[in-house]
C-alpha cells in the first residue's frame, strides 16, 4: 500500500475522530453549564426559526459535501492531484468538503437542538480555516497564477449559489 492509498484511507478516520473528540468535549461542557439544548441558549428565538435554519443548512451543505467527495475522488489530500480542481462543485467554492461538513454539522445541531453539535460545527469550520490557509500556500507554489486567479474568483466556504442555479437551469434548457 502506497502513501497515497494510506492517506485516502486514514483521512476520513482522522476527521471522524476529530469530530467525535470535539463533540464529546462540548457535551461535557454544555452539561456542566446546563445548556445541552440549543433552546436553553437561544431562548429568545422561536423554535420554528431554528428548525428552518437547521433544515436549510443541511439541505444546502450536505449535497455540497457529497459533491466534493464525488468530484475530488481518490485525489483527497492536497498534493495528490496533478491538476487544479476547478470543475464540478469546485467551480463554485474552493473548499466544499470543509464547508459542507462544518455547516452540515451545524445544521444537524440546530435541527436536533443540540448545543454541543452546533459548537462542533463552528469549531470544525474554524479549524479548517487554518488548514485552508496552509493548503493555499502549497497550492500557490504548485499551480502559481492559475491558483491565484481561482482563489480570487472563487469563495473559500460559501458557494456561489446564483452561479450554481444559473448553470443548472441553463444546462436544463440546452
Amino acid at each position: 500500500m502506497n502513501s497515497k492509498d494510506l492517506k485516502f484511507i486514514l483521512a476520513p478516520f482522522g476527521v471522524a475522530v476529530g469530530i467525535s473528540f470535539f463533540t464529546l468535549i462540548y457535551i461535557f461542557i454544555t452539561r456542566k453549564l446546563g445548556i445541552t439544548n440549543l433552546h436553553q441558549t437561544l431562548y429568545f428565538m422561536p423554535k420554528y426559526v431554528l428548525t428552518m435554519v437547521g433544515i436549510l443548512s443541511i439541505i444546502t451543505f450536505l449535497p455540497i459535501f457529497l459533491l466534493s467527495v464525488y468530484f475530488l475522488g481518490r485525489r483527497g489530500a492536497v498534493g495528490q492531484s496533478p491538476t487544479l480542481m476547478t470543475n464540478g462543485i469546485y467551480k463554485y467554492v474552493r473548499n466544499p468538503m470543509y464547508s459542507g461538513m462544518s455547516f452540515t454539522l451545524f445544521g444537524l445541531g440546530v435541527l436536533f437542538n443540540k448545543t454541543a453539535v452546533v459548537l462542533t460545527g463552528i469549531t470544525w469550520l474554524c479549524l479548517t480555516y487554518f488548514q485552508c490557509k496552509r493548503e493555499e500556500k502549497e497550492l500557490t507554489k504548485r499551480f502559481g497564477a492559475q491558483y491565484i486567479s481561482y482563489k480570487n474568483n472563487t469563495p473559500l466556504y460559501m458557494p456561489k449559489i446564483d452561479l450554481m442555479l444559473k448553470d443548472f437551469f441553463e444546462k436544463d434548457t440546452k
